[in-house]
Formats: structure tokens, sequence, C-alpha cells
């Protein structure tokens, strides 16, 4: 019954912050010139339920009182589902990476900073399931896109998009995805409409990956599903030149990491990256942290809480030392800090209203500066005014489509 009752404040709640939304933006205008009606109601309603139900701030001295496996379980049955593709986007169909399929040689992360012991253990236990013991799977969509079935619409070319056989011509090409979340909350599921719409506008193949979370999985777990993931697509007959890599938030954190990771152990020649709202620093905290509070949808403890989503992810449970802060800023953790010099094809969107404007916009000067001046055209800022941070997924903004329509471009004219 409380647990009813609790609900039912929420709604009230929920439905009370909208309706002062809407009274605010006739009496006063919009926080921000370019936010519709519907979406700043929208927005301050999300934002009241993330406070109502956020944790209440703890330091170091009281990680003792937090039950991590409660918190775990909780975001388990909270993470969001998904809806189906729509048909004028294309099909999409579940599958699964069987781990013991893709050797992996752990030698390859030899002085790989934080996350060696890490994916050298996590690459020994995929090796060891017991006997009779089933190996463990990596679970991913892959998004077709409407046109590329037009165009293989017969026996065995259509099985073949599904199995990620490559095709001819452009259509060799691929999109490897890795979705948002903070590390600990979505999946391909949640963020299918999205891929598909990048599917559509880029016209290739988007598989997006089911990687583990934390805090039950932390760190660098999910950097190992990523290197599985690509070297299961070059398994498949791909090439690093026929691969995009492409992920929001946590995922573009996940996408400069495997980068990285893979420049690490040999592999060069990706065809290009797409980040949109980049979580590229975990260590530092930038101003628009603050400034952008009024405005962002993000809600975030300070570093020295032990429910910080960097804390959470990459060392759950563990007292914040000057040893972790020094993990957390090594480029495998936080890329920002990594050496750009000869990186792939890049685009970053980011949103002049989300609390990661600051480390965003230092990330692609980072990238810039790095490179001969001559190549600057491979790196591209976008940056939308008024926007918050992963604005690509509110589809009816008119920024959104063109955000979309700007992703084709930059991807199919790698």
């Amino acid at each position: 019954m409380f647990e009813s009752l609790s609900k039912i404040a929420l709604a009230a709640g929920f439905i009370g912050a909208g309706a002062k939304s809407f009274l605010s933006y006739y009496i006063n205008g919009p926080k921000c010139e370019k936010w519709p009606l519907w979406f700043q109601v929208r927005r301050d309603a999300y934002v009241h339920v993330v406070k109502e139900t956020a944790y209440a701030p703890l330091t170091d001295d009281q990680i003792e009182q937090v039950d991590f496996e409660k918190i775990a379980a909780a975001e388990k049955k909270g993470n969001m589902t998904g809806r189906e593709l729509p048909r004028r986007l294309g099909q999409v169909k579940q599958s699964a990476i069987d781990v013991s399929d893709v050797p992996i040689d752990e030698d390859l992360f030899s002085g790989a900073g934080p996350a060696e012991a890490g994916l050298r253990q996590l690459t020994a236990k995929d090796r060891c399931h017991g006997s009779g013991e089933a190996s463990r799977e990596i679970p991913y969509e892959i998004l077709v896109p409407k046109a590329m079935l037009k165009t293989a619409d017969t026996g065995e070319k259509k099985k073949a998009l599904f199995t990620c056989v490559p095709l001819d011509g452009d259509n060799r090409r691929i999109i490897l995805y890795l979705h948002g979340g903070g590390y600990r909350y979505g999946s391909p599921a949640s963020h299918r409409l999205l891929v598909g719409r990048i599917a559509l506008r880029t016209g290739l193949r988007c598989v997006s990956v089911d990687y583990r979370l934390a805090t039950p999985h932390p760190y660098p777990a999910q950097l190992h599903d990523a290197y599985i993931a690509f070297c299961y697509l070059l398994q498949q007959g791909f090439v690093p030149g026929d691969i995009v890599i492409a992920g929001d938030s946590a995922g573009g954190n996940l996408v400069l990491i495997l980068t990285l990771l893979l420049r690490h152990t040999g592999v060069t020649g990706i065809r290009g990256l797409v980040l949109l709202s980049p979580w590229a620093d975990l260590a530092e905290r930038r101003p628009s942290i603050e400034y952008n509070r009024p405005y962002d949808t993000l809600f975030a403890h300070p570093l020295t809480s032990p429910l910080d989503h960097a804390r959470m992810y990459y060392a759950p449970g563990r007292k914040l030392s000057l040893e972790m802060l020094t993990d957390l800023s090594h480029p495998l953790v936080s890329p920002i800090n990594g050496e750009f010099r000869d990186f792939p094809p890049t685009l970053i969107q980011a949103g002049d209203k989300e609390v990661l404007y600051d480390e965003i916009t230092q990330l692609y000067e980072n990238i810039r500066t790095a490179n001969d001046p001559r190549h600057a055209g491979k790196y591209v800022y976008e940056c939308y005014p008024d926007m918050i941070h992963v604005f690509q997924q509110v589809f009816d903004l008119p920024q959104t489509k063109a955000a979309i329509s700007s992703i084709g471009t930059f991807v199919r004219e790698l």
C-alpha cells in the first residue's frame, strides 16, 4: 500500500510540475528561446521526478550505509524498455555474440593502464566457463534501413543482411552503436528509435550492443564487451575501414575508449566516429555542470559522494582516493586526456545548455589541435543552441531532425 501511495504522490508531483511549467511559460516566457511549450513542460516534469526519486546525498563516511545490490536491482527494474521500430524506418532483429567464438589475445591488453587487469580477468573468465556450462553471450540488435531491404528483398541477400555478411559496394559498411545511460541504464531497446533513424539517414546497418551495465559489472566490463563486438565484426569479414562507431553520452565515452584501446592493440583505420553528447571526463567537473544545471535534465552527485555516476561505474563501494582519481583521469577512463594524433574522422554533437558542454567543447579542441590543420575538415563539432544532453532522442524537435540528417551526411561522405 505504501508503494502505491508513493506512486500516486509521484504522479501528482509530475502533473503539478508540468502545470507549473505551463503557467510559467505563458507568464514569463520560455526558459530558453528555442524551447517549445511541450518541450519545457516535459523537461520540467521529468526533472521533478528525477529529483524526487534521487538518493539522498552521502559522503564516504556513510559509504557503509549504501546497499549497492539493492540499487542495482532497482535500476534493473526501472530500466527503460523500447518501442517497436516503425516499418518506415526499416527492420530490427535480435541476436547475440557467443564470446567463445571470438578469440581474444589478452596479451594485447598489456600496458592498458587501469583497464589491463580487468580486461585480462574478464577474458580469462570467458575462456574458462565450466564443462557443460553455456558460454557467455552479448546480445545485440541489428537495424536494417528500409532502403537496404528494398534492394535486397530476396533469398540469401536478405538473410545476409541479418547475419552481418558483407555485401558489395557501399553496403559493405556498418555502424557499431553503443548506447548511453551513464553505464547503469539503457539498452538497444531504449535507443531503438534513435538508432533506427541513424540507420535510415546513413543508409547503413547498425549493430546496437547490449553491453554489461554497472554496478553489477563495473569497469572495464563495458569496454570488454565493446571490444569483443568490434572483433566480432572483423570476424564476419569487415575491416576497420568498413566500421563507423557511434554512441551517445556514456556510449560516447565507450566509443572513445574503445577507439583508444583498439589503437593500443594495433587496430587503426576505423572509418569514423559519431559522438552525441559524449561523457569525456570522469575525473573533473567543469563550470557548465553548474551554469547549465537549470536547463539540462542530468542530475549528478558530486565526485565526493559514493553515489557519483563515475564512481558507481568505475569502482562501486570504494572510497575516493588519490589512486582512484589517478585512474579516473586515465585516457581509457576519461578519454578527454587521450592522444588524438591521426584520430579517425569524428563528428561531435552537443547542446549549449547541457551540463557536459564545457568538457565536450574541450574534447573537440583536443582532437582538432592534435591533428594537422590541413585535415581540420575531418573533425566536426556541431553545437546546437538551447539544446540539452542527447536532445537527439527528442524526435519532434526540429534541431533533432537537423542533427540526425547531419549524421547521415557526415557518415555518407566518409
